[in-house]
């Protein structure tokens, strides 16, 4: 079925190649967008078209996380919870997301539009926390950007479903001025994670003198000695 619907596709993956085998990953991708997640069938479709060992197949799909052997949602929801991450807040941020999915890690809720899932090191620390929705890029998410996220992501499962959950054709977002996500270009000129101004603050009170002790055991006041 893989090659007959796509074959176009497969011959020109082929190609870029010297060797068939080389084209494992892509050729995977694509029957993961194909059918949804990777069943046994489309892992040995695989391997048929490249004429490689089932098992060589299996042992890759096994290796990388983004390869997936169950039905997922149409949106993965993937939290970078790394320590960058930690620290600016991706504990809150998976806490949001549970609460308002109803679900928790490696769940999907029940209308089948999201999976959740933690992962290690999204290589975006300077836009921390960062969470990648079918590997679509979002930074900057603070749970209070948790609803306004969701609601964008609804409003684009038809194409989400269209693109595939592979991330073969991911792009990039971050926050406009009015709270809004926009898509922005991967070549863009980088720009670092603007943090609010916070106002200056007052200058510390200074300490009260304290007042001369009475007279009390004050150097000037000690006489000599008599003797």
């Amino acid at each position: 079925m893989l090659l007959e619907t796509h074959r176009d596709e497969i011959e020109a993956i082929l190609s870029r190649y010297h060797s068939p085998r080389s084209a494992v990953l892509p050729l995977l991708y694509l029957a993961q967008d194909t059918y949804g997640y990777l069943t046994e069938t489309a892992i040995r479709e695989v391997a048929a078209i490249l004429n490689m060992p089932p098992t060589d197949v299996f042992e890759v799909v096994g290796f990388y996380t983004l390869f997936y052997k169950r039905p997922v949602g149409t949106w993965v929801l993937q939290v970078c919870d790394d320590v960058p991450c930690c620290y600016l807040g991706a504990e809150e941020l998976i806490a949001a997301l549970k609460q308002r999915l109803g679900i928790v890690e490696e769940q999907t809720t029940g209308d089948g539009m999201f999976t959740l899932q933690r992962v290690k090191c999204l290589a975006a620390c300077d836009r921390a926390p960062v969470l990648q929705a079918n590997l679509d890029y979002v930074y900057d998410v603070t749970p209070e950007r948790v609803n306004a996220l969701l609601a964008n992501l609804r409003a684009r499962a038809a194409e989400a479903r269209q693109r595939g959950v592979s991330g073969r054709f991911a792009e990039d977002f971050e926050w406009g001025p009015d709270g809004a996500l926009i898509r922005i270009d991967r070549a863009a000129p980088y720009r670092p994670r603007q943090f609010p101004a916070a106002p200056p603050s007052a200058p510390p009170e200074p300490e009260p003198v304290p007042e001369a002790d009475a007279g009390h055991d004050q150097l000037a006041d000690r006489k000599g000695s008599p003797l």
